[in-house]
């Protein structure tokens, strides 16, 4: 469904909000559900009135990318939709993902742990320029 470079980049992304969150707590990353925030992230775009759920509206217009048909991706969308309310929870969507995902999950958590450890050097590497110009 994403290009490879997408699929980098909002891991890349969301690495780097879970870096962020994990400073501003003075914690580390937690690593339950390693990998998974990718989904979470991409979820959270492609809900435009940021209500915690997708539409099918939402999810036809964010995931139409000429693969599938909109037919397929309406059957997709209600497959996962068991409780046919026309909406689905962005955690729920998650969950139903990290059941296909195999070893492809294995690579995306091995991606964040990588990117938040190149995000501690950045920022190690930051403070002590900062220290050494003052």
């Amino acid at each position: 469904m994403l290009a490879c470079t997408e699929m980098i980049t909002m891991c890349l992304q969301s690495a780097k909000q879970k870096h962020l969150r994990a400073q501003q707590q003075q914690q580390p990353p937690h690593n339950a559900g390693q990998g998974l925030t990718i989904f979470h992230d991409i979820f959270r775009r492609a809900d435009k009135n940021d209500d915690g759920k997708l539409s099918f509206e939402e999810f036809n217009t964010y995931f139409a990318d000429g693969i599938l048909t909109t037919e397929e991706l309406q059957e997709l969308f209600y497959s996962i939709d068991g409780q046919q309310n026309n909406n689905l929870d962005t955690d729920k969507l998650s969950e139903y993902f990290s059941q296909h995902l195999g070893e492809y999950l294995n690579v995306l958590s091995a991606l964040e742990s990588l990117n938040i450890a190149i995000l501690k050097a950045m920022d190690k590497t930051k403070e002590v320029r900062i220290h050494q110009s003052t």
